[in-house]
């Protein structure tokens, strides 16, 4: 399901082009079928007109439906379709149980759009009953763009349960579609993709995260957008801890 959303996504300008003009051909087809039909006296001729006129105006009808697919899907569909595994995605595993909250720091000796992340507030270990030192990692691609492509909610370094609400803001004159997806703050290869649209929105909901399906652990949150050349801006990244009561 989530292959033909993206494809329906992806191609939306190419699907509604090829069924307008197979629309345009029937609706031309209909029209001389329709004056065949009433041009026609004899019995033979007259059936066969008829039938030419069924076909042109059933093709016409379909051709129609799918336009109107097409739109419900990339109107209300898509951007309400619950999160879904990655066909390639690995499953999450839990986090290091460290007690430390990550913050994004800006660091002046790393390259452009890359920054810490570092641990800060410690907080004592319930099985150790003393506070440990989480390694840095590096975050890259935090490309976010205030009134253009940011997170809302949740905030970088905070923690989130439940059913989490996701806001943010997509809003590029020529925006084609976006895209949002988490990946374990570890292994920022593979994504587990969550939801898409393809309308601008600013301080919106995008959807909401059902955290509970997701083990404990530090994660990121990216926020993609691409314009109608497909051309994909740099994603906006947030680092979040989910810590959900066992």
């Amino acid at each position: 399901m989530q292959s033909l959303l993206n494809f329906l996504v992806n191609y939306q300008n190419w699907i509604y082009t090829i069924l307008v003009a197979v629309a345009l051909i029937y609706l031309r087809r209909l029209i001389y079928a329709w004056r065949e039909w009433r041009s026609t006296i004899f019995g033979l001729e007259r059936d066969s007109a008829q039938s030419k006129l069924n076909a042109s105006l059933a093709m016409v009808i379909l051709v129609f439906l799918l336009i109107a697919a097409e739109f419900v899907c990339l109107t209300f569909v898509v951007p309400e379709f619950p999160q879904t595994q990655s066909a390639q995605g690995p499953v999450p595993t839990e986090g290091p149980d460290t007690g430390i909250l990550p913050t994004v720091e800006a660091t002046s000796g790393l390259a452009s759009g890359v920054v810490l992340i570092t641990p800060t507030g410690a907080v004592p270990n319930a099985e150790t009953d003393s506070a440990e030192t989480a390694t840095p990692l590096a975050l890259t691609g935090t490309g976010c763009l205030p009134g253009q492509l940011e997170w809302i909610a949740p905030k970088s370094g905070e923690e989130i349960s439940g059913l989490y609400e996701l806001v943010a803001t997509v809003n590029f004159q020529e925006l084609g579609f976006y895209k949002y997806h988490y990946s374990p703050l570890t292994d920022q290869v593979n994504w587990t993709a969550i939801s898409a649209g393809n309308l601008p929105i600013v301080e919106g909901v995008l959807g909401v995260l059902a955290t509970t399906e997701i083990s404990n652990g530090d994660y990121v949150l990216r926020l993609t957008a691409l314009d109608k050349n497909n051309f994909e801006y740099t994603p906006c990244d947030v680092a979040v801890r989910i810590l959900n009561s066992q």
